[in-house]
Formats: C-alpha cells, structure tokens, sequence
C-alpha cells in the first residue's frame, strides 16, 4: 500500500517505522545509531522495518512486541535473546510487566517459535514480581505516591493492582494506623482499584480488632462486588455487638451486592441471614467449598496478624481451610440466632470437627474441662441430639460418636421414642454407614438400660456381635473369579498390611464382608459375577454393615470411563488399572487409602471396641432381670471368641445366657473338648449345668451318653468336680444315682 502525499509518495513500510520510535521510550543517549536489518552475528534474518537496534532492555521489550505483531518470529526471538543477554534485574523486569501486563509474557511464553527463550523471560517475569510483589518497602514507595499527582498516582495503583494481595496487606496496614481522614479515603479508594484477586486478603480483616479499619474494608468489599464476599458480611451487618459504623458498612456494602444498588439499603433485611450462613457452612464441613489453589495444591487463608498490623497469608491444606471457614460461619450463624436449637448443634458440631481435625487421626477425644466434649455435656441431651443428627448429616462419624458418648452420660432412654414415623436418631445410628458409630449407639442405648421394647432394640445386639469378630486387625477381600490374579491380589493386601481374604463372586465377597467385623478394604475385578458390578457396588453400599468400607475396582484401561461414572455415584469407590505386580498394585491402592481411609479405626481401636463388645454382653448375660435384648444373633461370634485366651471364659458365659438349643451343644462341645483350656471348659461345664436347670436338657441321648464318657476319662479335679455337677444337673433316675453310691468305697 502506498500513501500520497505532497511531491512525494511515503511506502507502509515508514509508517511501520514511525511506529516503532513512537511506540518505544527514547533509547539512552550512550546508545549508538546502528543500523537495523542484519543480526549482530549469523545470517540475515526477515527484512528489519527499525532504523536503529535498540540496546536497552526496555527498547529490546519494545521490538520484541513489534516484532510478535508484525509476524517476524525471527526478529522477535532475536531481541528476545538480547533482553535475556543483558541480565535485566527485578526493578527492570518489574518495570516491563508493568507496562506490558502479565498476558502479554504468558502468551510469548507460549509461542512456540519462541521458544526457549520465551520460557526463560516467563519465569523470569514472574520471579521478580513475587519477589518484588512481597518486598514493603518497595510496595511502601508506591503507597507514598498515591498522594503525588493524578498521573502518578495512576502508575502507583497500577503496580500495586499488579502487586495483588501482598499490596492490600500493606495497604491495610497504612489504613490500619492513619489517623488521616484524607489519606484514609484515599487508601480506601486504591482498595476499591484492587483487582478482586485481593478479596480473600480484604476477608481476612473483616474481624480485625478497629471498628474503623472493618467499616473501610467492608465498604472496599461492597465496591468490589465479588459475590463470594456476600456470606462474610451477613455477620457484621446484624450481629448485635457489631458497632453501628460496621452495621451499617456492611448492609450498604451488602445492598451493592445483592442489588446492585446501596440506595437498595432497605431491601438488606436480616430475614434468612442465619441459614445463609448455616447452609455455607454445612457446605465447608461436607468438604464442598470452591478454593482457588497455589502451585503446591495449598489454599492461601488471609487472616488478621496482630502483631503485624496487618492480613497475613497462611498456606493449609484443603481439609484445613474447608474446617475453619465452616467453623467461623455455624459460630457466626449461632450468634445471629442464638435461640435455635439447630444452631447450637451445628455450631458445637463444627467445633468438634475442627478439634478432631487439629488433633489428628488416632489421637484420644479430650475430656478435660474447657473442651469441646465438656461443652457438649453441659449443653444438654436435646441439643447434643441435634448435633448427633447434625454430625451423620455431614459426614462426620468421628463427632457423631464424641455425640453419642455426650449423650450417654446426659441423655435418658426416652429419647429413643420415634417421632414422625422415624426412629429416634440413636436408634438411626445404629445403621450409620460407620461401625464405630453403630457401637457407640449400641453402647449409649445400653447405659440407658430402656425397660421397654423400643423399634430397632434387635440391631444392639447385632451389632455387639458383629464387633466381636473383629480380630484386631484390617482385613481386604479380594474378589476375582481367576484365581491366578486373585492370588496376586492377595499379595497386595499383605503389602498393605491387611489380612487377605478372597472370593469368587460378589456374593460371595458381600457375605464376607457382612459377616467380618474387621474388613476394612475391598478389591473387586471390574468383571465380577454373581453379583455382575454394578448389583455387588449396590448392595455393598446399601448395606450398614459394609456401607463405609472402601472399595477398589481394577480392571483394563478401556474399562476407566464406564467404572469411574459408576463409582462417582457411591462414596469412597475408585478404579486402578489392573496390574499383575502387586508391589505396584498396592502403591496403586494405597494412594486411594490415604484419603478413603484418612480416619479409619486403628488397631487398638479395634481391639479395645472388641473386648467392651463382650463386655456389654457379659452384663447383658449376668442381669438378673429379663432383658429386652435377645443374646441370640451373637451366637455364632461367642463361639469364635471361645477360642482366644482373654476372651474364652468370658464368651462362654454370655453364651450360657441364650436360650437355644445350638447354644447348649456348644457349650457341651467346649466342656467335653480335651484340646480347651481347663478355664474354658470348667466355665462351659458350670454354664451347661446353669443352662439345663433353666431351660431343660435340650442334648440328645447320644450327646449326653458322650458327656458321661468324657466325665469318666476326666483326670483334672477341678474338672471333674465340674463334671460331677453338671451331671446332677441332668437329673438321673434312681437306678443311675444308685449306681453312683454303689462306686463310693467302703
């Protein structure tokens, strides 16, 4: 394109010309006039539209850009590698995000013709600016010219937008110690400048101890009008404590954000308030919160540092952050409405999450005076209720059982009345997806010792018997019908640490899992049969006996996207490839473990629910009054439990107080059985006689032809003295008791 002028016709290529000078600062006046369009060493490169090289780094910026706009890849990575050569420091590089922005590096960054070097300048870049971006006293000189002209006041909240949250820390810190009417607007005036990127930094100071300093920030919040801003306020603007100037900065800052308008102030009623803020923070505990992550999958929390006079970051993780924002917003929801009940449970709930948390898995439930567990004593059976429905609402077993154990000690056996054709929630408990919950319900429900029948009594004794065969320690199920791969499987579980167990069909490995006490993860191979996946996933999540135990599917990479939709509908199910390694198999599993089993029961957890199982059905066994729990369903695990040293004379006990048929066998068995301990058998002895007088001889005539056998081959006195009562018991006729007078010696 040529353009006419006076005489003389003027080429494009001079407009490019102009420009470029026009476009780039004046070069320094120690440069040298070079001509442009040959490199300084190597071939020629495109046709160079510049009259002069530049030589600076900020001239050498300037034709990099050009040099990207005109499509000359070639000249721009050349001025590229010369602004690297000359090692431009932090203030330099500063200068040049200043001017050209952030975008502008990430997309030569990305250009791949550019590339190294383009890299190299990013990082560079972007290494200065956190370095400068936290340095105060640099942020401090761009804070002191915000009271210098327009024009320089502009450049000055120009770099302290770029600054983001580390600008607004020392913004704060100003506004936190001027007493300057003046200089206070204008602070808030450059925080109302403030890319939204500083609105988690400005929250951070929401509850900072200067009346002052909130009403400022809460109204640079309003003019910000970030919507995440909007829950953070309900707080301040109608909480009775709140001085009127934050009330009211905040009910003005919210009408902004809710109507767009503060002339909607009116319309910001506190109606809703509290269950805004009840609901955000139900949201957090269950884990549902949106964060923004830095590099290292941190959330960046802002809150105020006293010491500093200022927001200070903390990095934590998810977990952490998620716990404290639902804690702040159910105490803040509570102190709007400090007459509900449901408050009170969710803010205690929350409180109990947050110290579980801190503390740690594994770590002892405190129960000192001033913890959160005293406060639950003190708050009552009817709130501690409502946290207990609260605690299995968002997922929390750990604070559910804290709950129950409240409740105990409070509560009173009319609280397992159902209302509303619903069971009580203790009684609800019992079936809760998590088996420390379920016994701690049982054993709530047991401290109450209820004297009449109540809907659900039957699930107590089930699941005292189901922890009973917990033998204190975790064990997988691999289910596979290849028993080649179900083998390696095995091996894997080992490698975990956990007791391996296998099953051909997922009916089979539900039955398992139902059965045991102590199965703590499930391997299933993606093409199970009978039950197909999907029904076996079904019934194993449905059922409270095997509703919170992880599961693993593994299977080929052309399975993943059908598994992973299935396992996205049920908690704590995930899809690995299937590997016939099982070292690498296992690291594949552990890695899912480590968040699906983040508070999993421990070993001596385990150990010490067992043995208070058997306790409870000990008293159970020895109450003298009729109980309304049928001993029955534990039969099977009273059996299982006669076989270990510390629990056997125990479990033969309660076993004598069920009223069955296969629980006199068994006690015979276990009487008769040389291969017992003698405590064992003495004990068994003593209950088969108690068990005859009460319910009659329910053995057989060879059975008993067998005890008589037994008893004469005894060669232990203390057996045989325990023989000979159980003997009596069997009340023998008058030809057989004469025979045994007949054998006295003379």
């Amino acid at each position: 394109m040529m353009i006419r002028g006076t005489g003389w016709i003027v080429p494009s290529v001079a407009i490019m010309l102009l420009a470029a000078n026009s476009f780039a600062p004046a070069q320094d006046a120690t440069e040298e006039a070079q001509p442009a369009g040959k490199a300084t060493s190597g071939a020629p490169l495109e046709d160079n539209p510049l009259l002069t090289e530049p030589r600076t780094p900020q001239t050498l910026m300037d034709a990099v850009v050009l040099m990207t706009d005109l499509a000359r890849p070639g000249l721009a990575r050349l001025y590229l590698e010369k602004l690297l050569e000359t090692n431009p420091d932090g203030e330099t590089l500063l200068k040049l995000r200043d001017k050209h922005g952030p975008a502008l590096f990430l997309r030569l960054s990305n250009d791949k013709r550019l590339q190294p070097e383009s890299i190299t300048l990013l990082d560079q870049v972007n290494a200065a600016f956190r370095k400068g971006a936290t340095d105060p006293v640099r942020v401090d000189k761009l804070i002191s010219q915000l009271s210098k002209t327009a024009a320089e006041r502009e450049v000055a909240i120009l770099q302290l937008r770029n600054a983001g949250s580390y600008a607004a820390a020392r913004l704060l810190a100003a506004l936190n110690i001027s007493r300057d009417q003046t200089q206070r607007n204008l602070l808030l005036y450059t925080l109302t400048r403030m890319n939204r990127e500083v609105v988690p930094g400005l929250l951070g100071a929401v509850e900072g101890p200067s009346p002052d300093l909130r009403a400022t920030v809460i109204e640079a919040l309003g003019f910000l009008g970030d919507p995440q801003a909007k829950t953070a306020l309900w707080h301040p603007a109608f909480e009775e404590s709140q001085p009127p100037a934050v009330q009211l900065a905040a009910r003005q800052a919210l009408a902004r954000l809710l109507f767009g308008d503060v002339k909607r102030l009116p319309d910001v009623s506190q109606f809703g308030a509290a269950a805004e803020l009840a609901k955000s923070a139900r949201r957090h505990l269950q884990g549902e919160g949106d964060w923004t992550l830095n590099d290292d999958g941190q959330v960046e929390l802002w809150n105020w540092d006293e010491a500093a006079g200022t927001i200070a970051m903390t990095p934590v993780s998810v977990d952490t952050a998620a716990m404290r924002a639902g804690l702040r917003q159910a105490r803040q929801a509570f102190e709007l409405a400090p007459n509900r009940t449901d408050l009170h449970a969710l803010y205690w709930t929350a409180l109990m999450a947050s110290k579980l948390h801190e503390s740690g898995r594994g770590a002892a439930i405190s129960t000192r005076p001033g913890s959160a567990f005293h406060v639950g004593l003190q708050l009552g059976p009817d709130v501690m209720q409502a946290a207990l429905v609260e605690a299995m609402s968002l997922g929390e077993p750990l604070v559910a059982v804290t709950a129950l154990q409240a409740l105990a000690q409070t509560g009173s056996a009319r609280l397992l009345k159902a209302t509303e054709s619903r069971p009580a929630p203790v009684v609800a408990a019992l079936n809760y997806p998590d088996a420390r919950v379920q016994f701690a319900a049982a054993s709530t429900i047991l401290t109450w010792d209820p004297a009449t029948p109540f809907r659900g009594a039957s699930r107590v004794i089930e699941v005292l018997a189901r922890a009973l065969t917990d033998t204190g320690k975790p064990h997988g199920v691999a289910i596979d019908a290849n028993e080649q791969r179900a083998t390696s499987m095995s091996s894997a579980l080992i490698e975990m640490g956990f007791e391996p167990e296998t099953a051909r069909t997922g009916q089979d490995g539900f039955k398992i899992a139902a059965e045991r006490g102590d199965v703590a993860l499930l391997l299933i191979e993606a093409n199970v049969a009978r039950w197909e996946l999907s029904q076996t996933i079904a019934n194993l999540r449905s059922d409270a006996r095997t509703a919170f135990i992880p599961i693993v599917i593994y299977g080929d990479d052309k399975l993943r996207s059908r598994i992973e939709r299935l396992a996205e509908s049920y908690p704590r199910v995930r899809f690995v490839l299937k590997i016939s390694d099982s070292t690498v198999m296992a690291k594949q599993v552990a890695a899912f473990l480590r968040t699906a089993s983040a508070d999993a029961i421990t070993q001596p957890q385990r150990v010490a629910t067992r043995q208070a199982a058997l306790a409870w059905l000990t008293q159970l066994a020895d109450r003298k009054q009729a109980s309304l729990f049928d001993l029955k369903p534990a039969e099977n695990a009273l059996l299982t439990a006669t076989n270990e040293e510390e629990l056997g004379e125990s479990a033969v006990f309660v076993l004598g107080a069920i009223a069955t048929p296969s629980a006199q066998v068994k006690l015979f068995e276990i009487g008769t059985a040389v291969s017992r301990a003698a405590p064992v058998r003495e004990r068994a002895l003593a209950q088969l006689a108690a068990h005859m007088q009460r319910h009659g001889v329910l053995l057989t005539e060879l059975q008993i032809d067998e005890f008589r056998k037994a008893a004469r081959q005894e060669t232990d006195p203390q057996l045989q003295t325990a023989f000979a009562a159980t003997l009596g018991s069997l009340n023998p006729d008058l030809a057989r008791a004469s025979g045994v007078l007949k054998s006295v010696p003379k």
